[in-house]
């Protein structure tokens, strides 16, 4: 069964018409520059990057300064703006998916290619085709975290159930409308903590499973800086239940922190990247307001809300409040998803997300959403008729909202008219133009 629900989700994110590469815009070029020179640096797409204004690009001087990043003659070396650990992990698959097209390529013997960016992607031009790239990889991701999800329900759900589960996981969620879009940082963050997840209610019978969860954590933080928050909540969850293993977790954690620092230190000559040190200013009681106002938007904005795009989580919800999945790390992934939730309306800066799809800072704490749904899944002939009801009409809702994530390029095209998103974020407010319906 896994096998066949990672088959049937990654083809059928990758054979969705739409990618929607935008953060994740020189993952590919990163992945090319690690293959032919060992760095991370985008020098040799400089001309590239000067076409698309330096987007998410900077230019680091050899003293670790920041210049002018719009600028086509860099003083030292052009980088990408986001973090660096999700390109990185990314790097082989990307490599591999690029060698498949060179090899096909010239095996075409003539057969009809459609599509523009297929036929590049044939030609061995990995920098134009990189949105097909991702497109393609982040669908494998998504396949490989469904299955992930599909161990997990396993161990509580029968077969035909747990598939289910997955199923919902993985199309009528963000997993799919964002994550299996591009390579943002949430398509690998959302990876990993699956599988901690898996490691550690494993652990309660092969305790070892403890310790080596230590490098999936540690990898996290290097994709996206909120996953601090993993590293907290998981780390004092280990000390608490894994006592024993709290040693070995640490060191198995610490190559990876150690590779990750001296990164940072060669290149901007500080233990962490500009990006890791933007502020979450909603902390400032000043700002409480302002925070307040974009944990409510990404709760339940038209445009931006979890709950309207994914209402089937309000099951979620209820289950946390409830306490209905009884497992060893139900509580602290109840903790997590409020502390996430919290974190996510403190960055007043860009609660909107800027141009994505629906409530994309919630894509990370998808398994987890997923996961609480099981109580539901397992007592399933005990629940009212009405709660039944409930919970396939909103299944069906969100399935209806995030498959218009993969397929059209309407509800793209809300983030820049009649206005930009990033310049009126009161759009998102707006019922009378939602982003899904466009």
């Amino acid at each position: 069964m896994a096998t066949w629900l990672f088959l049937f989700l990654s083809l059928f994110s990758a054979f969705s018409p739409i990618g929607a590469s935008t953060d994740s815009v020189w993952t590919v070029d990163i992945a090319t520059s690690l293959w032919r020179h060992g760095s991370t640096n985008l020098d040799d797409f400089a001309d590239r990057m000067n076409g698309d204004g330096f987007y998410a690009a900077m230019c680091v001087s050899p003293e670790g300064a920041l210049s002018d990043s719009r600028q086509k003659n860099c003083r030292g070396h052009l980088y990408n703006w986001f973090p660096v650990g999700g390109p990185i992990l990314t790097a082989p698959l990307v490599l591999a998916t690029v060698g498949v097209g060179r090899i096909l390529g010239p095996a075409r013997f003539g057969f009809p290619v459609y599509g523009e960016n297929l036929r590049i992607f044939l030609a061995g031009d990995a920098d134009r085709a990189h949105g097909f790239i991702e497109k393609i990889d982040a669908s494998l991701i998504l396949g490989a975290t469904s299955v992930v999800v599909f161990f997990i329900a396993s161990l509580f759900l029968n077969v035909r159930r747990a598939a289910m589960l997955t199923l919902i996981f993985g199309l009528a969620t963000s997993a799919y409308s964002i994550a299996g879009r591009a390579l943002w940082q949430h398509t690998p963050s959302m990876f990993l903590l699956s599988v901690i997840i898996l490691m550690l209610l494993k652990a309660e019978k092969r305790p070892a499973l403890a310790a080596w969860a230590g490098i999936p954590v540690a990898l996290s933080y290097t994709v996206r800086p909120t996953d601090s928050l993993f590293v907290a909540i998981f780390t004092i969850y280990v000390a608490v239940r894994h006592r024993a293993c709290l040693v070995r977790y640490l060191l198995a954690a610490l190559p990876i922190a150690v590779a990750f620092l001296a990164y940072n230190f060669s290149i901007y000559h500080s233990p962490f990247a500009p990006y890791y040190q933007n502020s979450l200013d909603g902390i400032y009681p000043s700002n409480w307001l302002k925070a307040a106002k974009g944990l409510a938007g990404n709760l339940v904005s038209p445009s931006r809300g979890l709950f309207v795009y994914t209402p089937v989580f309000l099951f979620s919800v209820w289950s946390m409040w409830k306490r209905m999945w009884q497992s060893a790390l139900s509580n602290w992934l109840g903790s997590l998803a409020a502390m996430h939730a919290i974190a996510i309306g403190l960055y007043t800066y860009c609660w909107w997300a800027g141009h994505c799809y629906g409530p994309r800072f919630f894509t990370d704490l998808t398994p987890v959403f997923v996961l609480f749904l099981i109580p539901f899944f397992a007592n399933w002939a005990q629940l009212s008729r009405y709660t039944r009801t409930a919970f396939v009409i909103c299944v069906l809702v969100g399935l209806g909202i995030h498959l218009r994530g993969g397929w059209s390029t309407a509800v793209y095209a809300w983030n820049v008219t009649p206005a930009n998103v990033d310049q009126f974020p009161e759009r998102a407010w707006d019922w009378s133009d939602p982003q899904f319906l466009r």
